[in-house]
């Protein structure tokens, strides 16, 4: 049939291919050993290694295909066909046919039930030889036993080679605790976030991305990118942000909620989505979405081309697209289908029928809200501090304040209405005092875990000063925009306990003050002096009398270690000029 014998050639491709790929590795170990001189670049030695391994397992295979052709022609299983090319390609596909199914085929082959039928129905089964069925049922427990679980194995095994080509084999993603994408991802335990950061509280399975194939500069059988995929996503400046957040460079994984050509705008805690507000049901609480640096409220922007908008389900704890930006496309790398989440990751996810009523709005329990802080203030060794209806006042003028000028820095660079001002209208006064404001509507416990999540805002909250709270939710609009921001304002008393030095010099002061007094004032009684220089002896008493006064007031408070009042403060600083005008009178009229 053949002028020469094609199970020869392919077994001598095959064994050159093994020949020369141990050429290779040991050129390669010389290479890399010895540091011989390169004949050819390693671009090259890796092209011939690749190109001599898919040749040797082509060979193997046609070497494999062929022979058992022959034995299938031998044993009648495959006719040889008609003479001539066509018969011989025809001959190839039904073997081919039969090899894709050879189990299935061998066992219908040996069961033979079309001759086991017609000797039944010619009663004919006595002629059976036992031995024949004894052999042909161990033939059967065979090909079932041994031969089918290979070639299911071998068929799992290429499907999965496939699909895994493909990036459709799900690769496990460790998820830290950090709690950004709770519910659908539990929280760590505890509040340090570098330990948050390090608990891994789920190990989901999540595609590669992008994946499918590509051919000609195309991609084929890729999944597409759509909204509620959760990503693992990863570039330079999310690097940098969980650096400077976490210690350690890594990437996020977070929702999608604008797809390219999207137009989203954050208002009143709800996620609009090209004008209609986004039932979202993975989301920790509904209408708990603000804004920040990048995406402030109400304020619209669209989803450029190539480019995503990510937030995580935690809304209040999540660092994503609302701070940073859009990110690219290319930063994604794994994926979770919205659609493979469903009966997975869902079971913490709420029902959005009531989302947006007026009952879902989040309220503040300013009573749980002091107790939460206090167990923190008492677990880092704080006295507890108490409720004062007073600071609620000045939290609430300051409230209205912030809303009306956008103005929420402490100086009241804006409003010029400062914490100072609106303790004084709440007739509330003390020697030390602070506020913290927070855009948005909260529960104690959210609020709490918000604040203490910066290290500025927990040692604020922290300080050992502070001995009294008010907190009010005043609610307005910003640019027309409604607007809810929560107001503590933190007062204390702190004893001033001046230096033994300090008081000593003001009654060192007072002394003097007191021992010239008499002696200025006779001079009112000596007329040729006191008619020429009226003017001049009647101002030396003053400044003499007014220091006195605020003086003796002055150290009366030290020495009872109280802080001394705005006057007495106010004195303090005009004291040196008094003090330096005495001096000049004093000069002038003794040298009369």
């Amino acid at each position: 049939m053949w002028k020469w014998d094609i199970l020869t050639v392919l077994w001598g491709i095959w064994l050159l291919t093994i020949i020369l790929f141990c050429v290779f590795i040991i050129y390669a170990y010389l290479v890399g050993a010895a540091k011989i001189p390169r004949l050819v670049t390693d671009a090259f030695i890796q092209t011939a290694i690749l190109v001599d391994i898919t040749a040797g397992g082509i060979a193997f295979g046609l070497l494999v295909f062929v022979g058992l052709y022959r034995v299938f022609l031998k044993s009648n299983i495959v006719r040889a066909g008609s003479p001539g090319a066509m018969g011989v390609i025809s001959s190839y596909v039904r073997y081919s046919g039969i090899l894709l199914i050879l189990p299935l085929y061998l066992f219908f082959r040996l069961l033979n039930l079309p001759k086991f039928i017609v000797l039944i129905r010619t009663n004919k089964l006595s002629l059976i030889r036992p031995g024949s069925v004894i052999k042909r049922v161990a033939e059967i427990i065979t090909v079932i036993l041994i031969l089918l679980p290979v070639w299911m194995g071998v068929y799992y095994l290429a499907g999965y080679a496939v699909v895994n080509a493909l990036g459709y084999v799900a690769e496990p993603q460790a998820i830290s605790g950090t709690g950004s994408m709770y519910p659908t991802f539990p929280k760590g335990e505890g509040d340090d976030k570098l330990a948050l950061s390090k608990q891994v509280v789920g190990t989901p399975g999540m595609f590669r991305y992008p994946n499918g194939l590509v051919a000609f500069g195309k991609r084929y059988f890729g999944y597409e990118l759509g909204r509620g995929d959760i990503v693992v996503a990863e570039n330079n400046e999310i690097r940098e942000r969980t650096r400077e957040t976490y210690g350690e460079p890594g990437g996020w994984v977070k929702r999608i909620i604008g797809l390219p050509g999207d137009t989203l705008e954050l208002r009143s805690g709800t996620v609009y989505l090209n004008g209609e507000p986004m039932r979202e049901k993975y989301t920790a609480k509904p209408q708990s979405t603000f804004g920040q640096a990048f995406l402030g409220e109400c304020k619209k922007i669209t989803v450029p081309e190539n480019s995503l908008f990510l937030m995580g389900d935690n809304r209040k704890g999540s660092g994503d697209s609302r701070d940073m930006g859009f990110v690219g496309v290319n930063a994604v790398n794994h994926v979770i289908p919205l659609k493979s989440q469903i009966g997975v990751l869902d079971h913490g996810w709420r029902d959005t029928a009531a989302d947006f009523d007026d009952t879902n709005k989040i309220r503040l329990d300013v009573e749980e809200y002091i107790r939460l802080l206090n167990e923190k203030r008492r677990e880092a060794g704080v006295k507890p501090v108490s409720y004062q209806a007073k600071l609620a006042i000045s939290a609430e003028k300051r409230g209205e304040v912030m809303l009306k000028y956008d103005d929420f820095s402490f100086e009241a660079t804006r409003s010029g209405y400062t914490m100072s001002d609106a303790m004084r209208d709440a007739n509330y006064s003390n020697i030390v005092w602070g506020e913290a404001p927070t855009l948005g509507y909260y529960e104690a416990e959210e609020l709490i875990e918000n604040q203490f999540q910066f290290p500025e805002s927990k040692k604020f909250l922290l300080d050992a000063t502070f001995q009294d709270v008010g907190v009010s939710e005043v609610v307005g609009a910003i640019n027309g925009c409604p607007t809810q921001v929560i107001v503590a304002h933190f007062a204390g008393y702190v004893p001033p306990n001046y230096t033994k030095e300090v008081v000593d010099s003001w009654k060192l002061a007072l002394t003097r003050l007191m021992e010239i007094q008499p002696g200025w004032n006779s001079l009112t009684n000596v007329f040729s002096v006191y008619d020429a220089h009226k003017e001049e002896v009647n101002r030396m008493n003053e400044i003499i009398a007014i220091r006195i006064t605020n003086i003796r007031s002055i150290v009366s408070r030290m020495e009872a270690n109280q802080w001394l009042t705005a006057e007495q403060n106010a004195f303090i600083r005009i004291d040196e000029q008094l003090a330096k005008e005495q001096d000049s009178l004093a000069t002038k009229l003794n040298s009369y």
